[in-house]
């Protein structure tokens, strides 16, 4: 069985400073494929360079091929619009929109021209990010009265609405307090029967609890990629080692 996405040999650079050296990865259906490293060592743009959003910076190049179900997202007649409703990506810092929470809900559907029944979807996003309960009775009220928190799960809630095949998490829990991190992550497990989630976190520990495969990346190498078990209990590289174990990073 094919991989639903698949690295290979993928460089990219920002002008003259590479930022990716020759990645070559895959991601299976309905797992939760984290990624760790630390402060510049390429996660980010990765992820990135996955739905595309390094194509807005100027004299950012690629070379190698990312596949998504045997497509190679890098083609020229690749549908951009059509790719990141297939790869949604929530940011590290939640991005409400100015309205009400529903309004946020209902925007992708509207810029993608999305049939769905927007009233029962929007249900249904907000319950598979954890958010139902504490925000049924005030759809209508604006975004930004929300909690930290409450934002980012809302944030995940708008991109469930564009129905994701893979779910692409940039650090979702950075800065979020330990309760609303772990309903971020008790969400993520729970989705990842729909769908597929790569999850970027600085967190190694968030990693160990929900990752079912660890990847390594260090100044845009991938050091080593494995079952999250392996990566966190018995790491091949000793590079690997010394991070996981907290003597670096």
């Amino acid at each position: 069985m094919s991989a639903l996405l698949e690295v290979q040999r993928f460089s990219a650079s920002y002008g003259s400073q590479p930022a990716l050296r020759g990645i070559t990865l895959d991601v299976q259906e309905h797992e939760i494929f984290g990624i760790i490293g630390p402060a510049g060592s390429g996660k980010t743009t990765f992820l990135r360079c996955v739905n595309r959003l390094n194509d807005l910076v100027s004299g950012f190049d690629v070379e190698g091929t990312i596949r998504f179900r045997r497509l190679d997202i890098y083609q020229r007649d690749v549908d951009l619009a059509v790719l990141r409703t297939k790869l949604g990506m929530v940011f590290a810092v939640p991005v409400p929109l100015p309205g009400t929470i529903f309004q946020n809900l209902l925007l992708g559907q509207r810029l993608h021209g999305t049939r769905t029944d927007a009233r029962a979807l929007a249900e249904k996003s907000l319950r598979a990010a954890y958010l139902w309960d504490e925000v049924k009775d005030r759809l209508e009220t604006s975004a930004f009265a929300l909690s930290g928190g409450q934002q980012q799960r809302l944030c995940l809630a708008r991109t469930l609405m564009l129905e994701p095949e893979i779910l692409l998490l940039d650090e979702p829990c950075s800065g979020l307090d330990p309760i609303s991190t772990a309903k971020i992550e008790e969400a993520l497990v729970e989705l990842k029967r729909e769908l597929t989630v790569i999850l970027v976190t600085n967190n190694v520990m968030q990693a160990s609890r929900i990752a079912d495969r660890t990847a390594f990346f260090l100044q845009g190498r991938l050091v080593e990629c494995g079952a999250t078990q392996q990566i966190f209990v018995n790491p091949v590289e000793k590079e690997t080692r010394d991070y996981v174990s907290g003597r670096f990073g």
